[in-house]
């Protein structure tokens, strides 16, 4: 987007205040610099090259980016996009991005993943089972199963199920040995420089293992490959899907068999998979799997483009992790059972952050592991 084009939104904004009911950010903080009207006129001093203040610029870097607030703009502003753009240009001025992600960038760089895991225990999720027959980019298939950083070293059961599901329906799948990550944190903080050269890195990889089709497990990764890597790769030309949408498939050509499990769960549609996809939501896959396998399946007060966010997009948890906390517990209180399934590593991680942090007792359930354990 043309920075005049960017201007002329937000000069659009009618300050009808909105947006602020449906922002997480601000109604855990009632700070106005962290809700999208305040952002919105922060982002309009950078690109009036006007100088900020650290609390503005904390008000840009907290806000996760998960697009509620452009579902209910009454002026139809892109305002999650236009926040973004201001840190691409406070990038661009060398003013960002924060300490915090340099340090989580320089990881990636480094070890090739935003979770500061040690590279060689990018696999301990695979099962023992496979290992002795795993094949790694030799495998003869040119569908790609990615597990991302997420998957592979904080919620490594979500990177196993979806494993052992494909292999228990004989789809055929490669995984990558010393996978690289996606760039999506890299991607939102900002830099687009960097994230740029891992979009290109990554692709050109996947051509020369001959990847058509890409399966990923983690929110996040879907929307960088489905949304991001074809604005900076005009040739992109491999398809993306999320897991669910696979497991979805597998079951309904009668591949993978469910029991029912006699308890109650909650669903909750994380962003990256919803809302923030465009062209390839998914909120239908995961209802009609859970609803074979749970006695009953709840919903959140909002759910499908209008649910909440965990709390943990864009790296909001290591610029403030108390409003991540808040928000979390926020999406606690909402829930009405005491397990919550979602389809994003990254949701997962940080619904077990919040446990942790208000000894809340949910149980916290990526949805492959929860159908695996369903699985007849």
């Amino acid at each position: 987007m043309k920075e005049t084009q960017i201007l002329e939104y937000i000069q659009s904004c009618k300050h009808c205040q909105i947006c602020l009911d449906y922002c997480d950010t601000y109604e855990v903080t009632q700070d106005s610099l962290k809700s999208p009207e305040g952002r919105l006129q922060i982002a309009e001093k950078v690109f009036n090259e006007e100088t900020i203040s650290d609390e503005e610029q904390i008000g840009l870097y907290t806000c996760t980016l998960c697009a509620i607030c452009d579902e209910y703009c009454q002026s139809d502003i892109p305002i999650s996009e236009i926040i973004h753009s201001a840190k691409t240009k406070l990038v661009e001025q060398k003013k960002a991005p924060l300490e915090i992600h340099n340090k989580i960038i320089k990881g990636i760089l480094e070890k090739d993943n935003s979770v500061n895991g040690n590279p060689n225990e990018r696999l301990d999720w695979l099962p023992e089972k496979y290992r002795s027959q795993e094949k790694y980019e030799e495998a003869e298939s040119d569908t790609l199963l990615f597990l991302g950083c997420m998957s592979s070293f904080r919620v490594k059961e979500s990177a196993s199920a979806s494993y052992e599901l494909l292999k228990k329906a004989d789809f055929p799948f490669k995984i990558i040995k010393e996978e690289p990550c996606c760039g999506e944190y890299v991607y939102s903080s900002g830099d687009i420089q960097k994230s740029k050269e891992i979009f290109r890195n990554n692709y050109n990889y996947f051509k020369q293992i001959g990847i058509k089709q890409i399966v990923a497990t983690c929110g996040g990764c879907v929307y960088a490959f489905q949304n991001v890597y074809p604005k900076y790769i005009p040739e992109w030309d491999i398809e993306v899907k999320h897991i669910v949408q696979i497991i979805a498939d597998l079951e309904k050509e009668g591949k993978l068999g469910f029991k029912r499990i006699a308890k109650e769960a909650t669903y909750h549609d994380p962003c990256r998979v919803g809302r923030k996809l465009n062209q390839i939501v998914i909120y239908d896959e995961p209802r009609e799997l859970l609803n074979k396998v749970c006695k009953a399946v709840n919903t959140l007060d909002n759910e499908d483009k209008i649910a909440p966010c965990c709390g943990s997009g864009s790296g909001i948890r290591g610029v403030d992790s108390s409003i991540a906390i808040k928000i979390g517990s926020k999406l606690f209180e909402d829930s009405k059972t005491q397990e919550i399934i979602t389809s994003c590593p990254l949701c997962v991680f940080q619904f077990r952050y919040v446990n942790y942090k208000t000894q809340n007792d949910k149980i916290c359930t990526y949805i492959t592991d929860y159908l695996l354990k369903a699985l007849k």
